[in-house]
């Protein structure tokens, strides 16, 4: 990772130090009012709605950090992940003059000139880039992806100064063993992949390629010749609305969401390149029921060929309601298991009691919910202090964010068959 200037770091420090000790004042007093009227458990729920609230003023590396980091429930508290997850839809889009000076460093002028019409508001916007609506001179419309002026200097000061911290935080008692690096480097590596729209071109062409193949699945062409290192160009997919699956007959619904099953499928396990921030922001269906459309390549990760092959094998046990081997797999993946495990059947025994309420053939009746399963292994993994390599755990946590996203398309989806070619 690049170096940052030090008088960066210590402008940086300061600012983040002055809204640490906003935040103290207000916020210390409040929480011993309410654990004296309402208790512990109040006052936690307090602390992490003050938390995702001074995150949000922090900018966008803490809002991405903590988007990313609060799927961790096996190292955070349930609650303070619920509270995080709140958290991406959070980022204020680009003013007007804010864009102007964008699309100037990228073009050399506020209108891109390839364009004959840009529309001055953004049609979406997040914590590195927002999107607009251009046309072109023949009438097609294309969106345009600009990325926030000065966020690459902020995010990588912003890193560093995180590191930096974790550093020290793995030396307290109650943090050994957990593999704190291995999330801030992880995290850190997806962020700054984020940055670089050049990857993310590269990130979505590679996408759109190997999903080609996947009947009602759709991502959108990247615009090469009109694209810039801080500007990508795709083309416009219109009426892109959240609220849409509601207005399809069910058919419709259980047809699209088998289909995003099935490029989830494509992706995990065939061609181990996943998207892995799958939220009902980058997954949509077309107002006509034609296709579900898949945005945003930004996150994706190539998965080293053992990850994969692990990930393959516990999706396959899990769907035959094997829980044994489901247990095995996952100690496998564990980036601190070393030292840890002369005995691992206390930890194999309860991951295959926790299948055996949750998953396999005999529960197809009753249906499977990834988020209450993932949840359940997370605790298992905390009661016995074991914690999954990132490279392990993000695709995982990606699969149960589609989860949610795939049942908002079609509450009846079964997504145990995410393991298997045609779901």
């Amino acid at each position: 990772m690049d170096r940052v200037p030090t008088h960066r770091l210590a402008l940086r420090a300061c600012a983040l130090a002055l809204a640490g000790l906003a935040e103290v004042t207000v916020t210390l007093p409040a929480l011993l009012a309410v654990r004296l009227l309402r208790g512990r458990q109040a006052t936690h729920h307090y602390l992490y709605r003050r938390l995702t609230h001074r995150i949000q003023s922090l900018g966008p590396t803490f809002i991405k950090f903590a988007q990313i980091a609060g799927a961790r429930r096996d190292m955070l508290p349930a609650a303070l992940c619920d509270e995080l997850s709140r958290l991406h839809d959070s980022v204020r889009p680009l003013s007007p003059q804010q864009a102007a000076s964008a699309l100037r460093a990228a073009y050399g002028r506020a209108t891109p000139p390839f364009l004959a019409r840009l529309d001055p508001e953004p049609v979406a916007g997040g914590s590195i880039a927002c999107v607009y609506r251009g046309v072109l001179p023949d009438g097609e419309v294309v969106a345009l992806k600009l990325k926030r002026p000065g966020i690459d200097a902020t995010m990588r000061a912003d890193l560093a100064l995180i590191r930096a911290l974790t550093r020290r935080a793995e030396r307290l008692p109650a943090l050994r063993g957990m593999p704190m690096a291995d999330l801030v480097g992880y995290v850190s590596r997806a962020v700054l992949g984020q940055l670089d729209f050049r990857r993310e071109a590269k990130n979505i062409v590679t996408l759109r390629a190997n999903l080609a193949d996947v009947p009602g699945v759709v991502v959108p062409r990247l615009r090469p010749e009109w694209s810039r290192p801080t500007c990508l160009v795709f083309d416009f997919v219109p009426g892109l609305d959240t609220r849409t699956p509601a207005t399809l007959p069910d058919p419709v619904r259980a047809r699209l969401a088998s289909a995003v099953l099935a490029a989830a499928h494509k992706m995990m396990f065939v061609d181990g390149f996943v998207h892995c921030d799958p939220h009902p922001g980058n997954v949509y269906l077309l107002p006509k029921g034609d296709a579900a459309v898949i945005l945003d390549a930004g996150y994706s990760v190539r998965l080293p060929e053992r990850v994969r092959e692990l990930i393959a094998g516990f999706f396959a046990a899990l769907a035959t309601g094997d829980g044994r081997r489901c247990g095995e797999i996952m100690l496998a993946s564990m980036a601190n298991a070393d030292g840890r495990t002369a005995d691992p059947e206390p930890f194999v025994a309860d991951i295959a009691a926790l299948v055996g309420r949750c998953a396999g053939p005999d529960r197809s009746d009753r249906g499977f919910d990834m988020a209450s399963f993932g949840n359940g292994v997370f605790e298992v993994q905390s009661a016995h202090r074991l914690y999954a390599a990132s490279d392990f755990a993000f695709p995982i946590m990606a699969l149960m964010i589609l989860e949610s996203t795939v049942r908002g398309l079609w509450p009846g989806a079964d997504f145990t068959r995410v393991g298997v070619a045609t779901p």
